[in-house]
């Protein structure tokens, strides 16, 4: 009788931890969907401003027009040349705000780290692109 109930309160836990876990990777998925979106934005013309409008918060918006987002497109374009390869990298969920990072790979720049931060609406709050320099030995060594 003893084995029953162990197994039982195991099964329980576990259904308990998964559910908790789903409503964190429904975020993760809504966040992932808008930073794959922003990612294929700025590297090619498939994606209209208005499109990623939909998925930014308003302060963001302030700063952060059509104008902005063409502007963004050129330098990226002009600083690190053609999308290689986009991988996401890492989830963190603070109190109200989630960090999603993506390491991406350029024509002209090996590495860079695309960070984004959500609310807890999913709504873009902020972005940043992150060139990461490797040291000389490193660079010789992942060429050999």
């Amino acid at each position: 009788m003893k084995k029953i109930v162990l197994i039982f309160v195991a099964v329980m836990i576990m259904a308990f931890s998964n559910m908790c876990m789903a409503a964190d990777g429904g975020d993760l998925n809504k966040d992932q969907k808008v930073a794959e979106t922003f990612i294929s934005g700025i590297t090619t013309e498939k994606v209209s401003y208005d499109k990623l409008g939909a998925n930014i918060d308003n302060g963001l918006k302030k700063n952060f027009d059509a104008k902005a987002y063409d502007a963004l497109k050129n330098e990226v374009k002009t600083k690190f040349g053609d999308l290689k390869e986009s991988k996401f990298y890492s989830f963190e969920r603070y109190n109200n705000q989630d960090k999603v990072t993506y390491l991406t790979s350029f024509s002209q720049e090996n590495v860079v780290a695309i960070v984004f931060v959500f609310d807890k609406n999913n709504k873009l709050l902020e972005f940043g692109l992150l060139p990461i320099q490797q040291n000389q030995q490193a660079q010789e060594s992942a060429q050999q």
